[in-house]
């Protein structure tokens, strides 16, 4: 065991396996290789990649493969600390990485400050909104880097795990992201950090996520869209929308009911395992209702981006959406689904710029 493992906060066997592979992959790294870095990684082991089992045996295979290619020869590298904290729940998750980072700024140790999360998007959500809420204001002096370990992984700043390590492995900048901020009449505010939706997708998420145990993302994400195609508006019937889009062009006004609303902290992002929802430069879609054998003759089509340019396909530069609704209606930010109610309308998402410090 590396003597600065006695530093480590973790319980589970293969996670401390984890941290011990991937501890050797950074020491052996040129990441923040002139300025040094105090870096501290939190693991959920609930995530998909991270849960015992076979998809966690073969990623290990793989990352004690990039280990033995590399070479490590200066373990532990001067300038470079490594601390791993195993997360108990959602509320332990956040109240931790919120510590860490106030401890982070305030040591006075020099180097960089990074903070790495292990998980899917809904660990990555968790940690990002406890931030933003509790230490918005240092949140300049703590870079973030999101590691696709999840069942889904559209939040996550690399596509692969190898991806990720080669990142790891050489970086020594950082690009600012920005975010979306859902706002309710009644003042509570959600955070999203790729797409927030409303109606038949919301509802594919809820029901994906009581399901995504049994098999990858995007397996279970295209059964449970099938699924809910044929259930939603039994379920949740279509009620109309008012709808302010404000941008570049202006501001411009939708009425009507919509079959999808999906809005998107930028243009060219994909969800729902890699489903292309907005192919282009646009990060705002409305979709208009479909019989059921027309949702699923297009449905294909959102997998390589093809409804971009289809006359039932709307799609709006936004910097802010205000929406009001006629009833309740389920809406995901980043797979996470909240159940809105009339008191929760009009509700306002707004993109916010520049609020994250990610490692590039």
């Amino acid at each position: 065991m590396s003597p600065e493992a006695v530093n480590d906060t973790i319980k589970s066997r293969h996670i401390r396996d984890f941290a011990a592979v991937t501890r050797r992959l950074l020491h052996g790294s040129r990441l923040f290789i002139d300025e040094g870095a105090v870096i501290e990684v939190l693991v959920n082991p609930a995530s998909g990649l991270l849960k015992w089992g076979p998809a966690h045996r073969q990623m290990m295979r793989r990352l004690n493969r990039l280990a033995e290619a590399q070479s490590t020869s200066e373990i532990p590298r001067e300038g470079l600390e490594v601390r791993f904290h195993e997360t108990e729940s959602r509320e332990h998750a956040g109240d931790k990485a919120v510590k860490l980072a106030r401890s982070l700024v305030s040591s006075g140790k020099p180097g960089k400050r990074l903070i790495i999360l292990a998980g899917g998007d809904g660990f990555h959500n968790d940690i990002c909104t406890a931030l933003l809420k509790a230490v918005p204001e240092i949140m300049k002096d703590v870079i973030l880097f999101r590691l696709p370990m999840g069942t889904g992984n559209d939040n996550a700043d690399a596509a692969t795990v190898e991806e990720a390590f080669a990142i790891l492995g050489s970086s020594s900048g950082t690009r600012k992201d920005s975010l979306i901020e859902a706002r309710t009449a009644r003042g509570i505010i959600h955070y999203a950090f790729n797409v927030t939706s409303f109606g038949l997708d919301a509802y594919v998420s809820e029901l994906t996520n009581r399901m995504k145990t049994l098999a990858g993302p995007r397996l279970i994400y295209k059964i449970f869209a099938d699924v809910a195609v044929l259930v939603y508006e039994k379920k949740w019937p279509l009620k109309p929308w008012k709808i302010s889009v404000s941008g570049p062009g202006g501001r411009i006004i939708r009425e009507g009911r919509f079959l999808l609303t999906i809005f998107g902290r930028k243009g060219d992002t994909r969800y729902g395992g890699g489903m292309k929802v907005l192919p282009g430069e646009e990060n705002f879609l409305l979709f208009q209702p479909l019989s059921l054998m027309g949702i699923m003759r297009i449905k294909p089509l959102f997998y390589k981006g093809a409804h971009r340019g289809m006359p039932i396909a709307e799609f709006f530069k936004a910097d802010e959406v205000e929406l009001s609704h006629n009833g309740p209606i389920l809406m995901e930010t980043d797979g996470e689904v909240i159940h809105l109610e009339n008191e929760d309308f009009p509700l306002t998402l707004k993109k916010v710029p520049d609020v994250l410090r990610i490692l590039k």
